[in-house]
């Protein structure tokens, strides 16, 4: 089977290009992948997948219809789709939901083949806010033969916003793969040494849709039963005006020992997860359409031996295993937040036992477990 791929973005690190080079790598065993890319992304996808064919276009994400410049660079991509010469494929799969949906619809009408889509989270529902890209994103889903959310949170968005656009997809949640417990020898992280020193560890971008606010806000409870206890937060921020909310926090709670690092190299990254007692991320739904869309990092954590605590909003429950390899509270529930980390934190044997459990779970959640499994449902399309 030949299958043409779509790919957000390669160029700078992110989810989309950590989710694309794996899964590509992965679903390779099983198909013969066709690349598209953007013009930017080509010389990295040449150096990234050097076997496999590739073709670049204009774009394939970063546009819209809500500037001039968007809209230009989508016509150029159409332009280019309509003029290129292409090998036949069977199925033409976009990486993720819009625009890149909509170049991978192209593609699909010019080559005569199913349509096929990957939404991670937001990216396929935030849509619903702009009038032209709505209208648009609509007839792609309407064209679209499967639609792979990657886990059931985000599918449960997608239907509530775009259920009538949804009738005729076969919609498939299929759960992200990870690789992270390659990096660390699984009788380490079942050995995890938990520090003297009490320290939570985050890890995401500073924004207010990961939640650090409420997280802050649930250390400061911690701190009142634990004072020695410490926070790390590893992640990209400004000093913009959720940042400055964060500090007023900090300074309004009195509160000490709370580190953040910015970006950092993988050594250390890796150094602060050996240090780190449990991971919490609490990330909020905003308005409905901005939700954390499943929650690699939690896994990460797992790799480590790590137990984690976590919020019942987006994919996130599909990752955190509730009072199994931690806990889950609901976005606002500061008292609830901090009594599962208290809990975890004065618990040496449970502590143990969910990180243990974490590092099994994200044992099991493969690349290759994801790609054999879109596989099967590809087959199901093709051969209808």
């Amino acid at each position: 089977m030949k299958v043409a791929y779509i790919l957000p973005s390669l160029q700078k690190p992110s989810g989309w290009r950590s989710h694309s080079v794996a899964f590509i790598r992965a679903i390779g065993a099983h198909v013969e992948p066709v690349l598209f890319v953007s013009q930017a992304d080509y010389t990295e996808a040449r150096s990234l997948f050097p076997e496999m064919p590739a073709f670049s276009l204009p774009t394939t994400q970063y546009a819209s219809l809500r500037s001039v410049k968007g809209m230009s660079l989508l016509f150029a991509s159409w332009q280019a789709i309509i003029a290129g010469k292409y090998p036949d494929v069977d199925l033409v799969h976009s990486l993720e939901a819009y625009p890149t949906g909509l170049i991978g619809s192209w593609l699909a009408e010019k080559l005569h083949c199913p349509h096929a889509i990957t939404s991670h989270g937001t990216y396929g529902v935030i849509w619903r806010r702009y009038l032209l890209d709505r209208l648009l994103y609509r007839g792609v889903l309407a064209q679209t033969r499967l639609v792979f959310p990657v886990s059931h949170g985000t599918a449960e968005a997608m239907q509530r916003y775009f259920s009538k656009s949804l009738k005729k997809c076969l919609v498939s949640v299929i759960l992200n793969g990870n690789d992270y417990y390659l990096k660390i020898p699984q009788q380490t992280a079942l050995e995890h040494v938990f520090p003297s020193i009490p320290t939570l560890l985050t890890v995401g971008d500073i924004k207010q849709r990961k939640g650090q606010h409420v997280s802050l806000l649930a250390f400061a409870r911690v701190k009142q039963e634990l004072p020695q206890a410490r926070y790390i937060l590893v992640g990209n921020y400004t000093k913009n005006e959720y940042f400055e909310e964060l500090e007023q926090i900090i300074s309004e709670q009195q509160l000490k020992d709370v580190i953040f690092t910015g970006v950092i190299s993988d050594e250390a990254l890796q150094r602060y997860y050996q240090e780190a007692s449990l991971f919490v991320l609490t990330p909020q739904d905003l308005e409905g359409d901005q939700f954390e869309g499943f929650g690699l990092v939690y896994l990460e954590a797992g790799a480590y031996g790590l137990p984690v605590v976590g919020t019942r909003t987006g994919g996130v429950a599909d990752t955190v295993r509730d009072k199994m390899t931690g806990y889950l509270a609901l976005p606002e529930d500061i008292e609830g937040i901090a009594r599962a980390i208290l809990t975890i934190l004065k618990d040496p044997s449970l502590a143990r036992q969910m990180g243990r459990s974490n590092r099994l779970w994200a044992e099991t959640l493969t690349w290759e477990k994801n790609a054999a499994e879109h596989f099967q449902t590809y087959q199901e399309v093709v051969q209808a």
